[in-house]
Protein backbone atom coordinates (compact mmCIF):
# COMPACT_ATOMS: atom_id res chain seq x y z
CA UNK A 1 0.00 0.00 0.00
CA UNK A 2 2.98 2.61 0.46
CA UNK A 3 4.52 2.14 -2.58
CA UNK A 4 1.48 2.40 -4.22
CA UNK A 5 0.59 5.93 -2.25
CA UNK A 6 4.25 6.75 -3.03
CA UNK A 7 3.66 6.19 -6.42
CA UNK A 8 0.29 7.67 -7.07
CA UNK A 9 1.83 10.67 -5.63
CA UNK A 10 4.60 10.74 -7.50
CA UNK A 11 2.35 10.45 -11.09
CA UNK A 12 0.45 13.37 -9.42
CA UNK A 13 3.34 15.89 -9.98
CA UNK A 14 2.89 18.18 -13.29
CA UNK A 15 5.27 17.36 -16.15
CA UNK A 16 6.04 13.61 -14.84
CA UNK A 17 5.04 11.11 -17.28
CA UNK A 18 5.92 7.05 -16.79
CA UNK A 19 5.90 4.85 -20.12
CA UNK A 20 2.64 2.43 -19.12
CA UNK A 21 0.71 0.26 -21.15
CA UNK A 22 -2.69 -1.03 -19.93
CA UNK A 23 -1.68 -4.60 -21.14
CA UNK A 24 2.24 -4.63 -20.21
CA UNK A 25 2.24 -2.48 -16.97
CA UNK A 26 5.16 -0.17 -16.17
CA UNK A 27 8.68 0.49 -18.46
CA UNK A 28 11.01 -0.74 -15.61
CA UNK A 29 14.27 -1.07 -17.65
CA UNK A 30 16.84 1.14 -17.76
CA UNK A 31 16.57 3.46 -21.24
CA UNK A 32 20.29 2.46 -21.80
CA UNK A 33 19.58 -1.18 -21.56
CA UNK A 34 16.43 -0.54 -24.11
CA UNK A 35 16.84 -1.33 -27.69
CA UNK A 36 17.66 -5.53 -28.63
CA UNK A 37 16.47 -5.91 -24.91
CA UNK A 38 19.66 -7.86 -24.81
CA UNK A 39 22.81 -7.47 -22.17
CA UNK A 40 25.70 -9.79 -22.52
CA UNK A 41 28.68 -9.77 -20.39
CA UNK A 42 31.35 -11.80 -19.80
CA UNK A 43 33.50 -12.72 -16.32
CA UNK A 44 37.05 -12.63 -17.98
CA UNK A 45 40.55 -13.09 -15.28
CA UNK A 46 43.13 -10.89 -16.59
CA UNK A 47 45.24 -11.29 -13.64
CA UNK A 48 48.34 -9.52 -15.44
CA UNK A 49 46.55 -6.46 -16.70
CA UNK A 50 44.75 -5.62 -13.78
CA UNK A 51 48.05 -6.42 -10.99
CA UNK A 52 47.98 -2.80 -10.63
CA UNK A 53 44.89 -2.79 -8.59
CA UNK A 54 42.81 -1.02 -11.55
CA UNK A 55 41.46 -2.26 -14.24
CA UNK A 56 42.96 1.05 -16.44
CA UNK A 57 44.73 -1.32 -18.96
CA UNK A 58 41.86 -3.48 -19.82
CA UNK A 59 39.69 -0.24 -20.02
CA UNK A 60 42.33 1.45 -22.34
CA UNK A 61 42.02 -2.20 -24.49
CA UNK A 62 38.51 -2.48 -24.28
CA UNK A 63 37.68 1.07 -24.94
CA UNK A 64 38.52 1.57 -28.91
CA UNK A 65 36.15 -1.89 -29.54
CA UNK A 66 33.01 -0.38 -28.01
CA UNK A 67 33.42 -2.21 -24.78
CA UNK A 68 33.06 -1.50 -21.25
CA UNK A 69 35.21 -3.19 -18.16
CA UNK A 70 33.88 -3.00 -15.27
CA UNK A 71 33.63 -4.51 -11.60
CA UNK A 72 32.13 -7.97 -11.44
CA UNK A 73 29.34 -6.56 -9.42
CA UNK A 74 28.20 -4.35 -11.84
CA UNK A 75 29.04 -0.48 -12.55
CA UNK A 76 30.89 1.34 -10.07
CA UNK A 77 32.37 -2.20 -8.15
CA UNK A 78 35.95 -2.98 -7.81
CA UNK A 79 37.70 -5.40 -9.88
CA UNK A 80 38.09 -8.61 -8.56
CA UNK A 81 40.89 -9.60 -6.04
CA UNK A 82 41.69 -12.30 -8.41
CA UNK A 83 41.59 -9.89 -11.59
CA UNK A 84 37.90 -11.04 -12.90
CA UNK A 85 36.35 -8.25 -14.87
CA UNK A 86 33.15 -8.27 -16.28
CA UNK A 87 32.94 -7.08 -19.86
CA UNK A 88 30.20 -5.96 -21.91
CA UNK A 89 29.18 -3.93 -25.31
CA UNK A 90 28.92 0.33 -23.68
CA UNK A 91 26.16 0.81 -26.57
CA UNK A 92 22.53 -0.90 -26.04
CA UNK A 93 20.67 1.18 -28.03
CA UNK A 94 20.80 0.77 -31.89
CA UNK A 95 23.11 -2.59 -32.18
CA UNK A 96 22.37 -6.04 -32.98
CA UNK A 97 22.68 -9.37 -30.88
CA UNK A 98 25.01 -10.52 -33.37
CA UNK A 99 26.46 -7.15 -33.03
CA UNK A 100 26.93 -7.95 -29.32
CA UNK A 101 28.61 -11.12 -29.74
CA UNK A 102 31.21 -10.06 -32.33
CA UNK A 103 32.25 -7.35 -29.63
CA UNK A 104 32.42 -9.40 -27.04
CA UNK A 105 34.22 -12.20 -29.18
CA UNK A 106 36.77 -9.98 -30.42
CA UNK A 107 36.95 -8.16 -27.05
CA UNK A 108 37.93 -11.41 -25.18
CA UNK A 109 39.98 -12.54 -27.96
CA UNK A 110 41.98 -8.98 -27.82
CA UNK A 111 42.24 -8.93 -24.11
CA UNK A 112 43.39 -11.97 -23.61
CA UNK A 113 46.60 -11.55 -26.31
CA UNK A 114 47.32 -8.44 -23.69
CA UNK A 115 46.61 -10.86 -20.95
CA UNK A 116 49.57 -12.96 -22.54
CA UNK A 117 51.68 -10.23 -23.54
CA UNK A 118 51.89 -8.61 -19.94
CA UNK A 119 52.22 -12.64 -18.88
CA UNK A 120 55.64 -12.88 -21.17
CA UNK A 121 59.08 -12.05 -19.51
CA UNK A 122 60.71 -9.06 -20.39
CA UNK A 123 63.25 -9.81 -23.38
CA UNK A 124 66.94 -9.67 -22.14
CA UNK A 125 68.43 -6.85 -23.64
CA UNK A 126 70.97 -8.25 -26.92
CA UNK A 127 74.56 -9.11 -26.01
CA UNK A 128 76.93 -6.41 -27.58
CA UNK A 129 78.54 -7.35 -31.02
CA UNK A 130 81.94 -9.08 -30.57
CA UNK A 131 84.75 -6.86 -32.42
Amino acid sequence: DRLNGALQMVESIEGIKFATSTKYGYVTSCPSNLGTGMRASVHLKIPKLTKDGTDAKAKAAAKPLGLSVRGTGGEHTPIGADGTVDISPSNRLFITEAEIVTKLYNGIKLLLEEEAKAAAPAAAPAAPAAE
